[in-house]
């Protein structure tokens, strides 16, 4: 798998937010998202780190902690067509 750009990340987060009715934060170096039970933030720098329910990924590949924030949301039962 290709190693996603910033942008490509931002933009990806974007349409999970859009997917699950929440408002995204985005400037140039940070972009997340939360929820009453989830929250998902990724740095320019690399590293990112979510939560669902009590799981729990931090400072961890951005890449590697969207797909699983998208795995465990999907495993919660949401639905993210994204």
């Amino acid at each position: 798998m290709a190693t996603m750009t910033w942008s490509e990340l931002r933009i990806r987060v974007a349409r999970i937010g859009a997917a699950l009715g929440v408002v995204v934060r985005s400037d140039p170096e940070v972009c997340g998202l939360s929820g009453d039970n989830f929250r998902l933030s990724l740095h320019h720098g690399g590293q990112g780190d979510c939560t669902v329910a009590d799981l729990s990924l931090i400072d961890c590949p951005n890449e590697l902690v969207l797909m699983e924030f998208e795995r465990w949301m999907r495993g919660a039962g949401y639905a993210l067509e994204v």
